[in-house]
C-alpha cells in the first residue's frame, strides 16, 4: 500500500502531526484544549509533543480566554483547539477580544466532512467564517489527503504568520476530519526550507522624524501613555521633560502623572493647564474625563501606534503615525524642552493628588476602591496582575499610583468582563512569578467555571473578588439618577447573593473573606491558589469615589 493508499484515519494522524511539529518550528509554545471527539487528531498530535505545553479545560470558554491571556504575556500566538458544533461559538469573545486588543492566537475548530453536513447530523453547524471580521484570516482545507501533503507545512505556517501580522489577533483554521478518528501517524513531510519570514517593524521615515522633532518642540506638550508604550517610550519624554499621563498598564516610573482622572475633574486645574499638543500612544486610559477634557479644549492630539489600530471615539487625532517604539525614541531624544514651569506643576499636582488620596484610601473600613490598591500594593514586585474591566480597573488606573515591577494586563480591547479568571490562567503559565487578580462579582459569576480544576494546575494565583451584591458601576452612570429606584435595582443593581468564598472552597481552593485593609493585604501576601472576598456597599463605593476627587480639589486649591 503507498502512502498516497494510506486509510483516512492514518492520514489525518499524520496531518495534524505535521501541523504541530511546524507550529512548533514557528515559535508556538502552548496549546488550550476544550476536549471533544471530533479534535481527537490535533489533539492527540498535541498531546504526543513534549516541546508544546498542553492546558486542558472543561468548557471552551476557559479555553478561550487562557490562550488569550497567555498570548498578551508571552506576545506569541497560542493555540486554542475545540470539537465540532456550538463548542465553536464559544470561543467568539475570546477571539473578538484578541482581534480588538491585537493578540496572536490560532483558533482550531474540528468539523464533520461534506457528507454530514446539512443532513441533520449531531454537533454539525455551519462553521465557515464563523468569526467573522473578527478573525484575521480563515481557511478550511477540506478533509487531508496525501496528495496534498505537501502544502501541509505551508498551510501551518500560514497560520502563525497571519496572526502575528500587524495588527495582530485570531486566525481561524477549521478541520473537517471523517471517522474513524485515531489513526497512526506516518512519516512527516520534510521541513521547508525556512520559516515564513514575519517582519513586525514599522519604521518612520526621517524627513517625518525630523518633521515631528519641529512640531513637537512646543512650550507645553503632554504624553498620554497607554498600552503599547514601552519603559523606553515614557524615559525618554520624562528626561526631556515632558509631563507623562500613564494607564495602569504602564506604571514602572515613580515619574509619571498616575491621578490625571482627579486632577482634570477639577475644573480651575483642568481649564489653566491646557496642553499645547498631545501625544497619545497605543490604547485609552479607562478615563472618560480625560478625553472629554482634551476634546472640550481642542487640544492638538497626535496618536502613535505600532501597529495601526485606532483610538478616537470622541473623532479629535488630528494626525495617526505607525512606527516602532524605539522609533519613537528618537524623536524624543532631538526635542527641545518645554517650559519648566509647566512639567513642574503638573509633577507638584500629582504630589499633591497622591497625598490626598492616600489619606482617604487608609481608612480601614473595606470599599471597593482602597481594597483594590490594598490588595494590588501588597503583592510581590514581580507579580503579572489580571485586572478586570468595570470598577476594578478604573479603582486601580484612578487611584493605585506607580506599581513599580508590577505589571497589568487586562481586557480592554472590548471592555468586556467576560474571561477575567481564564485570562489570568493563561498570564500565569507564562509568567513565572504569583499573579494576581482583581474581579467583581458579576465578572466572577460570568467566568465561575474557570475555577473547575484550579488548585491542580500549580498556579499562584491570588484572587481579590470585590463584592458588592451587583452591578456596581451602575451607580456611577446616569441610570441612577434617571430610572426609577425598583427598575434601577432590578436591571442594573442585578443582586445575586452568591457566597464566592462558599464557591472556591467548592472547587478545592482556599479562601477568606476579608473584613479589614489587613485582611486584603494578608490574602495578597497568601500564596495561591487563594480567593479573598472583601463585601463592599454599592452606596459607600460611590462615596468614597466623591470623597477622593473632592480630596484632590481641596489639595489643588491649597497650593495655589
Amino acid at each position: 500500500m503507498t502512502a498516497v493508499d494510506a486509510p483516512t484515519a492514518d492520514v489525518q494522524a499524520t496531518f495534524c502531526g505535521t501541523l504541530v511539529d511546524e507550529w512548533i518550528r514557528c515559535g508556538v509554545r502552548s496549546a488550550f484544549v476544550a476536549p471533544g471527539s471530533r479534535s481527537t487528531p490535533v489533539a492527540l498530535a498535541l498531546a504526543a509533543d513534549e516541546r508544546i505545553a498542553l492546558h486542558v479545560f472543561h468548557d471552551e470558554r476557559s479555553a478561550a480566554f487562557a490562550a488569550l491571556g497567555a498570548g498578551l504575556r508571552s506576545g506569541r500566538p497560542s493555540l486554542l483547539l475545540c470539537t465540532s458544533g456550538t463548542a465553536a461559538t464559544h470561543f467568539h469573545a475570546a477571539v473578538v477580544e484578541a482581534d480588538l486588543a491585537g493578540v496572536p492566537m490560532v483558533v482550531v475548530t474540528a468539523d464533520r466532512p461534506p457528507e454530514l453536513q446539512g443532513v441533520g447530523a449531531p454537533q454539525t453547524i455551519r462553521q465557515d467564517n464563523l468569526y467573522g471580521g473578527a478573525a484575521h484570516w480563515f481557511h478550511d482545507p477540506g478533509v487531508p489527503t496525501m496528495t496534498s501533503a505537501s502544502s501541509w507545512r505551508e498551510l501551518a505556517q500560514r497560520c502563525v504568520l497571519e496572526a502575528r501580522r500587524l495588527p495582530s489577533g485570531a486566525v481561524h483554521l477549521n478541520l473537517p476530519f471523517r471517522e474513524p478518528l485515531v489513526g497512526v501517524s506516518g512519516e512527516l513531510p520534510p521541513p521547508l526550507d525556512t520559516v515564513l519570514a514575519h517582519d513586525l517593524r514599522r519604521p518612520l521615515a526621517e524627513e517625518t522624524r525630523r518633521r515631528l522633532v519641529a512640531e513637537w518642540s512646543v512650550a507645553r506638550p503632554l504624553l498620554v501613555a497607554g498600552r503599547g508604550t514601552t519603559k523606553e517610550i515614557v524615559d525618554a519624554a520624562v528626561r526631556r521633560g515632558w509631563p507623562v499621563v500613564a494607564e495602569s498598564r504602564v506604571r514602572d516610573s515613580t515619574s509619571v502623572v498616575t491621578h490625571f482622572d482627579s486632577l482634570v475633574r477639577d475644573q480651575d486645574f483642568a481649564d489653566e493647564e491646557i496642553p499645547d499638543l498631545v501625544v497619545r500612544v497605543g490604547d485609552p486610559p479607562a478615563s472618560k474625563v480625560l478625553g472629554q477634557w482634551m476634546a472640550r479644549h481642542h487640544v492638538r492630539q497626535i496618536h502613535v501606534s505600532p501597529d495601526g489600530r485606532v483610538f478616537d471615539p470622541d473623532r479629535a487625532i488630528a494626525e495617526r503615525i505607525v512606527c516602532d517604539a524605539d522609533e519613537l525614541v528618537s524623536v524624543f531624544v532631538d526635542l527641545a524642552e518645554p517650559e519648566p514651569m509647566w512639567t513642574r506643576r503638573w509633577g507638584e499636582a500629582e504630589d499633591r493628588a497622591r497625598d490626598a488620596i492616600d489619606r482617604v484610601l487608609r481608612s480601614n473600613e473595606p470599599t471597593g476602591a482602597s481594597s483594590v490598591v490594598a490588595f494590588v500594593r501588597s503583592l510581590p514586585d514581580d507579580t503579572a496582575i489580571v485586572v478586570s474591566s468595570s470598577m476594578p480597573i478604573r479603582d486601580l488606573e484612578w487611584f493605585g499610583g506607580p506599581l513599580g515591577t508590577r505589571r497589568v494586563f487586562s481586557n480592554r480591547g472590548a471592555n468586556g468582563i467576560d474571561g477575567v479568571i481564564a485570562t489570568a490562567i493563561g498570564v500565569a503559565t507564562e509568567h513565572s512569578g504569583p499573579v494576581g487578580v482583581v474581579i467583581g462579582d458579576v465578572a466572577t459569576l460570568h467566568d465561575s467555571s474557570s475555577l473547575a480544576a484550579l488548585a491542580r494546575r500549580g498556579l499562584d494565583l491570588r484572587i481579590l473578588v470585590v463584592d458588592n451584591d451587583g452591578g456596581g458601576i451602575f451607580h456611577h452612570l446616569p441610570q441612577k439618577t434617571v430610572v426609577d429606584p425598583r427598575s434601577f435595582e432590578l436591571l442594573y443593581g442585578t443582586p445575586h447573593g452568591t457566597d464566592f468564598a462558599m464557591l472556591a472552597t467548592a472547587h478545592g481552593l482556599t479562601a477568606r473573606v476579608a473584613r479589614t485593609r489587613d485582611d486584603v493585604q494578608a490574602g495578597a501576601e497568601t500564596i495561591g491558589p487563594h480567593v479573598t472576598v472583601v463585601k463592599t456597599d454599592r452606596e459607600r463605593d460611590v462615596a468614597a469615589h466623591r470623597d477622593m476627587h473632592k480630596a484632590v480639589a481641596d489639595a489643588l486649591r491649597d497650593g495655589r
